[in-house]
């Protein structure tokens, strides 16, 4: 490129020589390259075929002895062999029964039965001792009742066998609740007990209540969501929910029972109604 200004060019420096392939080799250690060249480079070497020789292979690595936890089987094998008893050596018919802690009595299939009845219907209740208070008093496979239906306690808890206490809940559940429903309004949360189980007499004669064996309940009233209580008792003319629903219950009653007496019928029962499932030819409804 012409430098701006129009100036000369600068000389050029003057050529070097550059020594031949003869003074190259003498610098490389005194011979010509020719003589390097020369030399054949596998010289010394054997002919190895290929695959002839393979590699040495590779030592796997050492792998630690794992202890496996015994099978069942094996524990079997080890068990100390099970010693069978002969004929003569088992226990007879009712052994066990004779070993069993005294006092104890195993529950007839009745009553475990009953006993599921009374949970499908919600009822609430704990199994309690045999209570035997007399020849003519008692309850072999007793229940204490803390609630007669989902939602609806017996105040105060009552004591009755079992089949009774299913007689009061399905009473509650088909007839108390929908009388309290249709005839007061309102939505019954309680029983008020007044008799459970006692050792008595029916009041005037020498008989032994239904009381006494726990097949019997007295009544005194209901208990409702708003705090209300109902009592049986004689009602007045004005007293036109109540009446309603004090009848109602009453004469439904005579369809689960056999003996309902009540106000009106003498002046023991003026306060309550007296319910035994006790089984009759003829329903007593008084």
């Amino acid at each position: 490129m012409r430098p701006q200004g129009g100036g000369a060019l600068a000389p050029l420096a003057d050529p070097i020589e550059i020594p031949g392939e003869d003074a190259l080799g003498e610098g490389l250690g005194g011979e010509s390259s020719g003589a390097a060249l020369g030399e054949d480079p596998w010289q010394g070497l054997t002919d190895v075929t290929p695959g002839a020789n393979p590699p040495p292979r590779r030592k796997a690595p050492e792998v630690l002895e794992r202890r496996s936890r015994p099978s069942f089987a094996d524990l079997l094998s080890r068990a100390p062999p099970r010693r069978v008893l002969r004929p003569a050596e088992l226990p007879g018919r009712g052994a066990l029964e004779r070993e069993a802690p005294s006092g104890y009595q195993p529950m007839p299939a009745a009553e475990q039965m009953c006993r599921r009845q009374l949970a499908k219907l919600g009822v609430r209740f704990v199994d309690v001792s045999s209570i035997g208070t007399g020849q003519n008093c008692g309850i072999d496979h007793p229940v204490k009742i803390t609630e007669i239906a989902s939602g609806i306690a017996m105040r105060p808890a009552a004591t009755l066998n079992c089949a009774a206490a299913l007689r009061v809940a399905e009473w509650m559940r088909d007839e108390v609740k929908p009388a309290a429903r249709w005839k007061l309004l309102k939505r019954p949360t309680a029983v008020i007990n007044a008799s459970s189980y006692r050792c008595s007499r029916i009041a005037g004669s020498r008989s032994i209540s239904e009381h006494a064996s726990g097949n019997a309940l007295d009544v005194a009233g209901f208990g409702f969501a708003d705090g209300s209580v109902v009592a049986v008792e004689k009602k007045g003319f004005f007293d036109f929910r109540e009446k309603a629903f004090q009848g109602a219950v009453r004469k439904s009653a005579c369809e689960y029972f056999g003996t309902v007496l009540g106000p009106g019928y003498n002046r023991a029962h003026a306060d309550h109604l007296h319910l035994d499932a006790k089984q009759r030819r003829r329903t007593v409804c008084k």
